[in-house]
């Protein structure tokens, strides 16, 4: 529990408190918007955090009022907590695992069962995992020869349908009753769906079965329709445990069906995420702020790739699926203006499949594999790379650029500095079999039909090989922490207004605008605050007594 007099105390530096004071939301039109400076506390150590639901403050073990100075006594206040957490008693989490060559090969599917049995869920969290697509699995005494169905119960991985014959894992009607199956059969507050396998992109889509021919998959719109089938179970988390999957079509096709997507838009390694950590605090508190747990999914995987002799480069980005129809939107607008320059010059990336399961990391290099794969074969191409390098008007750059901050809620990357932003699209340079695999994919997907005819031009355009040389973007992207300023301006956090909580990444604090009221939340030592801008102050809630407290240093 964190005790408030000390945490208050101990805080040895604050950073900035309100930069310019704002001026009232009626004046807006008249005098434009004012940055607002987001509140940084920098503390010695980082207690962990607490679970509670309501707004994850830690109560005092005793009470400081009559010790506190006069500055730092409660205040009269109508301003209302808001609620960090969601209130869940009880989560489901669905694994859908093709073990794929990756199991049979390396047991690389074992080793992620190994940690999610490790992390000891099963009362407060159910984890099915539904087995397939390989034909040898490395542990457990999961079935080669059938799929199966466990969940992962108090450390102990059980057995609960032996009846499944052997499933196509690239089959809409697979995915579909597996959704069902856990959603009736383990009913919960909160959902979260996982796809573990091969990724290819939204062309290409998920999955590698071993038993299936080998130009199969599970494709965006079989996807798609699989949750339509299931469209009253609402997912909290869509995560992909996958390569190249960290695209605006995936992160539009699954928009309908969740909150939030985590998504990479680079190659995996062998490590694919980790785990054991978030399940546990997700079994501790499944009441946890959904971004809070992203957080956590995305760090870990970060983590792990940068201290695992196994680790590799790696990115992954938590996606607010509520914003990403309009940065669709805003890349269509933006591509057909540019249309000329982006014909002109190929930028898919080049960037070479780093490997599974490498040793890169002992020889300080992140190398490369055998394989002579590279994201330019399946039409990655950075949104805000693109944005920055094909001279573009400045209208609908910032347009595109504002949405892409928007629907990144969150974003981690390994300190390679791989250059990739956290979204991608994919256009066609020169490929007329890919652009056939798009335009059905996407016809059936609902993407716009105007939209689809126009990319048929990247087919045909000139110098398909002529690849855009992203050297002076490289050189000045250091990730979103300093990107644009860094800090959200008011008028960033009124958008958000109605979202969920957003990421200040060089201020490294949470922050929420609700009902006029600008709210912020350090979630390394579990505080709320708000802003005053009349007074301008800032205020820290105490949960225990119910009260505001004017901070100061």
């Amino acid at each position: 529990m964190i005790d408030k007099k000390y945490t208050m105390k101990k805080k040895t530096k604050i950073i900035l408190i309100i930069i310019i004071a704002l001026l009232l939301i009626g004046c807006f039109a008249f005098f434009g918007l004012f940055l607002l400076g987001i509140v940084l506390i920098s503390v010695d150590d980082e207690p962990e955090s607490s679970t509670e639901n309501s707004v994850m403050i830690a109560e005092s073990s005793e009470s400081y009022e009559s010790t506190m100075p006069a500055t730092e006594r409660p205040v009269s206040s109508e301003i209302e907590p808001v609620e960090i957490g969601t209130g869940a008693k009880n989560a489901t989490v669905m694994v859908y695992m093709n073990g794929s060559d990756l199991e049979s090969e390396n047991g690389d599917a074992s080793r992620d069962i190994s940690e999610m049995v490790e992390s000891g869920v099963g009362e407060k969290v159910n984890l099915i995992i539904q087995t397939m697509g390989t034909k040898k699995w490395h542990n457990f005494g999961i079935s080669s020869k059938h799929s199966q169905r466990y969940r992962v119960n108090n450390g102990e991985l059980e057995l609960i349908d032996d009846s499944l014959g052997q499933l196509d894992c690239t089959e809409k009607k697979t995915l579909s009753d597996f959704i069902d199956y856990s959603s009736k059969n383990y009913p919960a507050d909160r959902y979260i769906l996982l796809f573990w396998d091969h990724g290819g992109g939204p062309v290409f889509g998920f999955g590698y079965d071993e038993w299936q021919d080998e130009e199969s998959s599970l494709t965006l719109d079989e996807i798609q329709g699989a949750l339509t089938e299931n469209k009253d179970t609402n997912f909290d988390i869509i995560g992909m445990d996958c390569c190249v999957m960290g695209t605006m079509e995936t992160a539009f096709v699954l928009s309908p069906y969740c909150r939030y997507s985590i998504l990479s838009e680079d190659f995996e390694s062998g490590l694919g995420w980790s785990y054991t950590k978030w399940l546990k605090k997700l079994e501790k508190d499944p009441g946890i702020p959904t971004p809070l747990i992203g957080r956590q999914i995305v760090d870990s995987v970060i983590t792990a790739n940068e201290n695992d002799i196994y680790g590799d480069s790696t990115t992954m980005a938590l996606i607010n699926e509520a914003a990403v129809p309009e940065l669709m939107d805003a890349w269509i607008d933006f591509a057909y203006e540019n249309s000329d320059n982006l014909l002109s010059v190929n930028y898919s990336r080049l960037h070479k499949a780093k490997g599974r399961s490498t040793l890169s990391n002992l020889i300080n290099d992140w190398g490369s594999d055998n394989s002579d794969v590279t994201m330019a074969d399946y039409y990655v191409s950075d949104i805000l790379a693109i944005a920055e390098s094909s001279g573009a008007k400045e209208e609908k750059k910032e347009n595109l650029k504002n949405a892409l901050k928007r629907s990144i809620t969150y974003f981690g990357h390994t300190s390679d500095r791989n250059e990739l932003t956290g979204l991608a699209v994919s256009l066609p340079y020169g490929d007329a079999y890919f652009y056939e695999r798009l335009s059905d994919v996407y016809s059936k997907c609902g993407i716009d039909k105007n939209y689809v005819a126009w990319l048929e031009n990247f087919v045909g355009s000139s110098d398909t090989d002529n690849y855009n040389n992203y050297e002076e973007f490289e050189d000045s992207w250091g990730g979103w922490a300093c990107y644009g300023g860094g800090c959200h301006s008011e008028e960033s956090a009124q958008e958000d207004s109605g979202d969920d909580w957003t990421y200040d990444y060089e201020e490294e604090i949470w922050y929420l605008y609700e009902d006029g009221i600008l709210y912020l939340y350090d979630d390394e030592n579990d505080e709320l605050y708000y802003y005053d801008e009349t007074d301008d102050l800032i205020y820290v809630y105490d949960e225990s007594d119910d009260n505001w407290y004017a901070y100061e240093e």
